[in-house]
């Protein structure tokens, strides 16, 4: 396990929509969300953003790792999307990007250096909405530098469609 991975506080939430802008700030609507609406005749969900804030002691300023979320089914294996275009192994949703733990910046602010953790937020924001399975739990998971821990995860569900009338 390395050092950035012991150390972190990691987590995540689901909104309706987020930003997070150049001072850290994040903005976000309808946060909180845990079921995520489907069209049914086009298959796609609706939109939304998968948030992450990830914090990190003075310490580490910076140290570099490796940041993933990874779209899981409830026992933990990568899920595909359910788009039939796409080729076998290549709709499995997973984001990945090496980052560099930057000490904050406060000038002006008479807060001593290394004084306050660094913390970021990172946001996915799938604003046409994604294919997603119906019908089941998904999960969100983030990993740092390959490892995660059950409480960076964050759960939702994907309505199936409603059952059609039986007549007769």
């Amino acid at each position: 396990m390395s050092e950035v991975f012991e150390q972190a506080s990691v987590s995540l939430i689901l909104a309706d929509f987020a930003v997070a802008d150049q001072l850290g700030k994040l903005q976000m609507v309808g946060g909180g969300l845990q079921i995520i609406g489907r069209n049914h005749t086009t298959g796609v969900s609706a939109a939304f953003a998968v948030v992450v804030g990830l914090a990190f002691p003075p310490e580490l300023f910076n140290e570099q790792y490796v940041f993933e979320v990874v779209l899981e089914d409830q026992g933990g294996n990568p899920v595909e999307l359910s788009d039939p275009a796409a080729p076998p192994g290549s709709r499995m949703m997973r984001f990945g990007q090496t980052l560099q733990i930057e000490e904050p910046n406060f000038r002006g602010s008479g807060v001593p250096r290394r004084a306050l953790p660094t913390r970021t937020h990172v946001v996915l924001y799938f604003n046409t909405g994604l294919p997603l399975p119906p019908g089941q739990v998904l999960v969100w998971r983030a990993r740092i530098d390959g490892e995660s821990r059950p409480e960076w995860t964050v759960p939702f569900f994907v309505p199936a469609p409603p059952p059609t009338p039986v007549l007769g």
